[in-house]
């Protein structure tokens, strides 16, 4: 009698192994109903002093029903990975003053901005390349020099 029990046990021990599969219910389902059967066939065994053949029988007929029920449940698929992609920071065209200087974001030809710095100078303002203007340029005058 001991034989059976060790044997069965480690037959539903690879059987709950084995059975573990993340894609679909027919492993699992018969891997537990191979353990339930084959302790309601214990039990129902013992009752009739035969408790290896009806752990043995149980066993069978549970994991053969257990992945016939399991095959039909169908599992949820796993959501998409997503993927975020980071963005970078994106200056706009705008004009900062400070002090005697005046900074004003270009857009240049690479899609991004290049920050032209005026100093200011009597009554007007001097570029990075020496050249005067009246007064604060606007974006659309300082691109034709440094938008490129």
């Amino acid at each position: 009698m001991k034989k059976y029990f060790y044997s069965l046990t480690v037959i539903v021990f690879i059987a709950t192994i084995s059975g573990c599969n993340p894609y679909n219910n027919e492993g699992e389902g018969a891997a537990t109903g191979g353990a339930l059967g084959a302790l309601a066939g214990g039990i129902i065994g013992h009752q009739s002093h035969a408790t290896g053949a009806g752990m043995l029988i149980g066993g069978a007929v549970g994991a053969v029903t257990g992945a016939a029920v399991g095959s039909t449940i169908q599992k949820p698929e796993p959501p998409p990975e997503q993927v975020y992609v980071a963005q970078p920071a994106q200056v706009v065209p705008s004009t900062t003053y400070s002090g005697d200087t005046v900074t004003v974001n270009v857009p240049n030809s690479n899609g991004g901005y290049t920050a032209v710095v005026l100093r200011r100078s009597g009554n007007g303002y001097v570029g990075p390349q020496g050249e005067y203007y009246d007064q604060v340029p606007a974006v659309a005058q300082l691109q034709v020099m440094y938008g490129r």
